[in-house]
């Protein structure tokens, strides 16, 4: 009897372990090596870790940054959580002469993949007028030209303008 409790122990830990929600490093991996021309998820991913030139991967917050070094892009990386807890993960990125983050991509789960998501999830235009700042805190995208144009809070479905 004692070797069936132990088993079923054991058992519990393994599903409650693989039920565990992913950190946003395993979500950026996920992302096709496709979407980025300057290297794969794993090779940006590195250089973020290292924390070079104000890099940055704050898992507990859901927030990566890479400062771009004019032959790497910038990026801002936020994960968001839809009312079901799947993710959403939001990029904002500029062009290699462009530092500024003027476009956005979205990506959600389907079938343990990361796919390109609609864009009415954040009804906002990519634009070199626009300046996307993901948060690292807060569920709060703000979008700016030098002032702030307009502000975009995640309400576990889309983002809703305030």
């Amino acid at each position: 009897m004692n070797l069936l409790r132990i088993f079923l122990t054991l058992a519990a830990l393994v599903v409650t372990a693989s039920a565990a929600p992913k950190t946003i490093d395993e979500y950026f991996l996920a992302i096709p090596h496709q979407v980025f021309t300057e290297g794969s998820p794993a090779e940006i991913l590195k250089i973020i870790k290292r924390g070079e030139s104000g890099s940055l991967l704050d898992s507990k917050n859901g927030y990566m940054r890479l400062a771009g070094d004019g032959a790497q892009v910038s990026l801002q990386v936020a994960l968001f959580r839809f009312d079901d807890k799947s993710p959403l993960l939001a990029i904002a990125w500029g062009d290699l002469e462009e530092p500024d983050f003027t476009h956005v991509t979205l990506f959600i789960e389907k079938e343990g993949k990361m796919i390109s998501s609609d864009r009415s999830i954040l009804p906002v235009a990519d634009s070199p007028n626009h300046r996307f700042e993901l948060p690292r805190y807060g569920r709060t995208v703000i979008i700016r030209n030098g002032k702030v144009l307009s502000k975009w809070t995640w309400d576990g479905k889309r983002f809703v303008k305030e």
